[in-house]
């Protein structure tokens, strides 16, 4: 005859009680622990009920462990999880300390608010899906980052055996509205230069005079085609003003950190975003402007630096390009800094080509630069049609 049926693991069998010569009971059970071994488990009481109360407690500690040091079940609120996740994402050595403030912060934002009243049993595909198509109406980035921070959550349950699927990966995939990139025209540059000239030098603003530092950075940006971090993370030693043609080092970027604030990172955005990239005459005189400031400090001295010499904040600079912006009658064309990396990228893929732009801006493939970064060449080639005239009647 066939033995006794294996229990599954994290189960117990038959609970027995008999009682002892003290007059008190004794619950037993049988138990397949985590490591796969079947155990008996037994608790005392005053009563036979008492007892089996006891045991029955004792047996849920030891399913709710789960070969793991925490309690967490899948009738356990989302938050648990949400905070069991947190603590092991802070102490990943392959995440940035600048990605585990974006993941942290994106958690509570997006993703907290809508499950921290459900048990994880209770969060479906369903309910997720209507979650995202919520997110999605107020925006596709919402609703992207939604989905990943939610998705690492569940996907940490299910590496802890704590859930047995992950619900996200049966949503639906997202669609990504179609935005064609736009660079700035000849007469926008020309307006953001003059603002940027003129700014707060009109007869009777107020304030310090401006140092001219974000003007600069224009040029510089427009030079190098680097995002603003990088540009104010430029050194004496990232710069090399005697080889043919200039160069700047890409090797650093400015961020602001939680609880530190504003520094200097030693690496850019990406492992492919570390790179030389020579520059025009224009820029470069903006750099040798630059050296000529700090002629006297240390290699490691930023070219762009506040008034106490620390690095300059990213959305200060940003700030300041705004009211330029308005000068120059620009406002609510939702221009940005950036936008003079799709202007280089553009201008460089229609003279030199998507692989040359792709290089000098750090994409790892010109899949990056030809989505978000070249506008579309909408020039008509007029070849094509002399080459048709070839089938012209002979009338």
């Amino acid at each position: 005859m066939a033995g006794r049926p294996r229990l599954p693991v994290g189960t117990f069998g038959e609970i027995t009680t008999r009682k002892l010569q003290s007059g008190r009971f004794r619950a037993s059970a049988r138990f397949r622990d985590w490591d796969g071994h079947t155990r008996q488990v037994t608790a005392t009481g005053k009563s036979a009920g008492a007892a089996k109360t006891e045991l029955k407690t004792q047996l849920a500690d030891r399913m709710r462990i789960g070969g793991d040091s925490t309690a967490i079940t899948a009738d356990s609120r989302f938050v648990e999880l949400g905070t069991a996740w947190l603590e092991a994402m802070k102490t990943d050595p392959a995440l940035s300390d600048g990605s585990k403030e974006v993941y942290e912060r994106e958690y509570y934002s997006l993703v907290l608010p809508t499950f921290q009243h459900f048990t994880l049993r209770e969060i479906t595909v369903g309910r997720v899906e209507r979650f995202l198509n919520t997110q999605l109406a107020k925006s596709y980035p919402r609703a992207k980052h939604s989905r990943t921070i939610l998705s690492f959550v569940l996907g940490f349950g299910v590496r802890r055996e704590i859930i047995n699927r992950n619900p996200v990966k049966d949503t639906s995939r997202l669609r990504k509205p179609k935005r064609v990139p736009k660079a700035l025209t000849t007469e926008q540059i020309l307006a953001i230069r003059t603002a940027a000239r003129e700014w707060r030098t009109q007869p009777g603003v107020l304030g310090p005079h401006p140092d001219g530092q974000v003007r600069d950075i224009i040029e510089l940006m427009l030079g190098s085609l680097t995002r603003i971090g990088e540009a104010l993370a430029f050194r004496k030693c990232d710069v090399d003003m005697t080889a043919s043609p200039p160069t700047v080092h890409v090797c650093g970027t400015i961020v602001v950190r939680k609880g530190v604030g504003v520094l200097r990172q030693p690496q850019p955005k990406t492992a492919e975003s570390n790179r030389v990239v020579a520059i025009p005459p224009f820029a470069a005189a903006v750099v040798r402007r630059r050296l000529a400031l700090i002629a006297g400090e240390g290699p490691e001295h930023l070219l762009f630096f506040t008034r106490k010499g620390t690095p300059l904040a990213p959305h200060n600079v940003r700030r300041t390009f705004r009211e330029m912006l308005k000068i120059a009658g620009l406002e609510g064309l939702e221009i940005t800094p950036h936008a003079f990396r799709r202007t280089g990228a553009t201008l460089l893929t229609n003279e030199l080509g998507i692989e040359t732009a792709a290089g000098v801006l750090g994409h790892t493939s010109t899949k990056t630069t030809k989505e978000h970064y070249a506008e579309p060449d909408r020039t008509v080639n007029p070849i094509p049609a002399a080459v048709l005239e070839r089938f012209a009647p002979d009338d």
